[in-house]
This record gives C-alpha cells, sequence and structure tokens, in this order.
C-alpha cells in the first residue's frame, strides 16, 4: 500500500519507452563487468518490453523513472520478468516495494505463485529474493551462464 510520501507505481505509457530503456541500462550496468554482457534486461528493446509485458513503472525526479516493474500474467502464476531501480534509489526499499506490488497483483487475480528468475551470478538479488520468501526451484542454461528459477507460493 502507497503512503502520501511514495510516488505512485503506475501502469507504463508509450510516453515511457525512452526513459524506460534508459533506466533498464543504468540498472543493469553494474552487472556487465560480472557477466561479460548485458544482462537481458539491459539488452531488450522497451518498446518491445510494452508490448509483450505489463510494465509498471515509478516516476522520478525530472524527467526520469525511479524503477520499473516487468510482469507476465500465466495461468496459474505471475512472472516478475524484470525489476529494475534507478541506481541512486537502490537500498531505498523501492525495488521490495515493487515485489510487494507484483505480490499483491497476483493475489487480485487469485493467482496463488509468484516466480522470477535471476543470472546465478548475481548472488545478493537471490539472497533478497529468499529472504522474501522465493525458494529456488530449478537452473536453466543460456548462453554462457546459467538463470535460477525461483517461486514463492501466495
Amino acid at each position: 500500500m502507497e503512503t502520501l510520501n511514495e510516488p505512485a507505481i503506475r501502469r507504463a505509457t508509450p510516453d515511457d519507452v525512452a526513459r524506460l530503456g534508459a533506466l533498464q541500462k543504468r540498472a543493469y550496468v553494474k552487472y556487465v563487468p560480472r557477466i561479460g554482457t548485458e544482462p537481458e534486461p539491459m539488452a531488450e528493446d522497451a518498446a518491445a518490453l510494452l508490448d509483450a509485458y505489463e510494465v509498471w513503472v515509478v516516476d522520478g525526479d525530472e524527467d526520469v523513472l525511479a524503477a520499473a516493474l516487468v510482469l507476465h500474467q500465466a495461468a496459474d502464476h505471475l512472472l516478475i520478468w524484470s525489476v529494475a531501480v534507478d541506481p541512486t534509489q537502490q537500498g531505498t526499499g523501492l525495488g521490495r516495494r515493487l515485489i510487494d506490488f507484483a505480490e499483491e497483483q497476483a493475489h487480485s487475480r487469485t493467482l496463488g505463485e509468484v516466480r522470477l528468475y535471476t543470472n546465478a551470478e548475481f548472488t545478493e538479488n537471490r539472497a533478497l529474493y529468499a529472504h522474501m520468501g522465493y525458494v529456488e526451484t530449478g537452473t536453466r542454461q543460456n548462453g554462457d551462464g546459467a538463470y535460477v528459477h525461483m517461486a514463492k507460493t501466495l
């Protein structure tokens, strides 16, 4: 639930495409040295995301996005495809707020599970998700790396 001091989580529009693409780059660039390539969300075309997924955003200062959440609804679960938080906002609880929002969305749609995946090398993300109640359900190879799949039953 949002308080008066928190910016609203709103559905992205085509007007957000350039700002979404810029946010993806800022949020994920720190992982490039670790994995040797752009993470999937960083490399994805922002306009294509709006076409293929449900994108929610939080406006930041001036003309930037503070954060974005990309969801995909399946028959029996809601997939968190990406959580991107501007580096200046990381550590403020905004990412957790977006994950809580995704769980609320799943609950309101009578979906009993939220799933996500992350690069196996992103150990801090895996630890955060585990702390939030997500359990690892498997891995999938992707090129030279691997994705760890996680799920939380609501």
